[in-house]
């Protein structure tokens, strides 16, 4: 068992819903004995009337989490496998060991460790049907890959809502098909870059590279993919994924600087150490 946590975004004729799940299964679900799907779901609406922020708001759901979490996989083997997040509910999932822990057990916990109503559900899924159903598609695999590009540019301080020349790759089966949507693409605002050159793939030996000029939030680049991929289906053409330069924040210059002119001052110290146990 191997933990891949993916993050995306999926919508429904009524919603739109965030779902993470761990993909770490994938290959090897479904797993015996691990017959029972087993849900739990939190009311939002009375936990963010009683937070002040949306930090609380959001800390109070993560501790919920975690101790379920721990709690779960400490009395019954239980396997997290994800959670669905809609505008008025947050849904954990998790396979479990035929019915334990069993409903009263797992309702007498919550009353102790969660001040609001929730609502418990289990049935038998012994061929993991539901994993199979909040696995991402084709278009939802990129929403994955988008989350982990956008959360490793926080993590090096870009500012992601500073607009930037935001550059997609597309690859074509034929070279007409590349040329016949070049005057789409234009029309719907995206800039030909000719004097950047793709990485031609076997079976996709045509590339093409456009850009945009916006932000690099998790929505907008998700829209952006979503209308790039819809426009590219049935025309012999795939997405390829997408890259931008960085804008760092005020935070993230001076992190930089720090980290630059400390790693100088050591390498200093070093030549200076070195030097008088020479002498």
């Amino acid at each position: 068992m191997s933990d891949n946590w993916g993050f995306y975004e999926r919508r429904t004729e009524s919603e739109q819903l965030r779902v993470l799940i761990n993909v770490g299964f994938r290959n090897s679900a479904p797993l015996a004995p691990y017959t029972d799907l087993l849900s739990i779901t939190i009311n939002l609406y009375p936990v963010r009337a009683h937070n002040r922020s949306n930090r609380d708001f959001v800390k109070q759901l993560e501790q919920l989490e975690s101790k379920l979490e721990q709690w779960l996989k400490s009395t019954a083997e239980a396997i997290y496998i994800g959670r669905i997040n809609a505008a008025t509910r947050l849904e954990f999932y998790y396979y479990t060991k035929g019915e334990s822990p069993d409903l009263p057990a797992i309702h007498a916990w919550l009353d102790q460790n969660w001040p609001f109503r929730a609502q418990v559900y289990r049935k038998a899924d012994p061929q993991w049907e539901f994993y199979r159903f909040m696995l991402p598609d084709a278009l939802e695999e990129l929403f994955v890959h988008n989350a982990q590009m956008i959360y490793a540019l926080i993590h090096k301080g870009d500012n992601i809502g500073q607009p930037r020349n935001v550059y997609h790759w597309l690859l074509f089966r034929e070279d007409d098909d590349r040329r016949e949507i070049e005057s789409m693409l234009k029309g719907l605002g995206y800039v030909i870059e000719k004097e950047k050159e793709g990485n031609p793939e076997k079976g996709y030996p045509y590339p093409l590279v456009i850009s945009r000029f916006e932000d690099v939030r998790l929505d907008t680049v998700n829209e952006r993919v979503r209308e790039l991929h819809s426009l590219l289906a049935g025309s012999g053409g795939r997405y390829d994924g997408w890259g931008s330069v960085m804008k760092l924040s005020a935070a993230g210059r001076f992190r930089r600087f720090i980290r630059r002119n400390l790693s100088t001052f050591e390498t200093t110290l070093r030549k200076l150490f070195l030097r008088r146990n020479s002498e």
